[in-house]
């Protein structure tokens, strides 16, 4: 009888401490977030700019200093970079076809949690106005999240990552238009071609007949 008083009150005073230990866990980025000033959080909102900055006129050699020295940014189509040359070179060729022009803005309020007084790591939505060479023009929706740590006195991007709905997709729609396009006038020129080709050889045949 008295093992099993002891051994119910083993179980309940492991499930009061599971709980107090969850509610420690859950109470760290409050506690993170009462040790940050507003010129921390301005700061941050700065940082945040001036990426968005980079991106809309493609110049990052102003989002350069604050960039983590290990920054990793990963794309909407899943490709990873570590050096700033190496994404510049990729953005600038997103306008080598069809594109002309990419405008990227926040939408709404992001979600921001500080894991210390010094790493926040923030989320939100974004959209992405793409404009065509053709005249046309699409938005995109997108989910951002950021981490962002402060290093001497600067807040640092550490990781960005990109992602979108794939099956709505205003590039990859622009693609599959163009694919059919481009179908249907392969379609009408082997047409025309066999047309010609078809008459040709129906003069060939009818001046063979005629020399018969």
């Amino acid at each position: 009888m008295m093992k099993q008083r002891w051994a119910s009150i083993y179980k309940c005073t492991q499930l009061v401490l599971s709980f107090l230990l969850v509610l420690v866990i859950w109470n760290l980025p409050q506690s993170a977030l009462a040790d940050v000033n507003p010129q921390d959080i301005n700061a941050i909102i700065r940082t945040r700019d001036i990426a968005l900055q980079a991106l809309n006129t493609r110049d990052f050699s102003k989002i350069q200093p604050y960039l983590h020295p290990n920054f990793t940014i990963t794309t909407v189509d899943n490709q990873i970079f570590h050096q700033v040359p190496e994404f510049e070179k990729y953005w600038n060729q997103q306008f080598s076809s069809s594109i002309k022009d990419i405008k990227m803005q926040l939408k709404g309020d992001p979600i921001r949690t500080f894991l210390t007084p010094e790493i926040d790591v923030a989320s939100g939505e974004a959209i992405a106005s793409f404009s065509f060479k053709d005249g046309k023009t699409a938005d995109m929706a997108l989910r951002w999240t950021a981490v962002l740590q402060k290093l001497q006195d600067k807040w640092t991007i550490q990781s960005l990552h990109f992602s979108s709905n794939l099956l709505n997709n205003p590039v990859l729609n622009a693609a599959q238009q163009l694919g059919q396009i481009l179908a249907v006038a392969a379609g009408i020129g082997g047409f025309v071609l066999g047309a010609v080709a078809m008459l040709l050889l129906r003069r060939k045949t009818k001046q063979q007949t005629a020399r018969i």
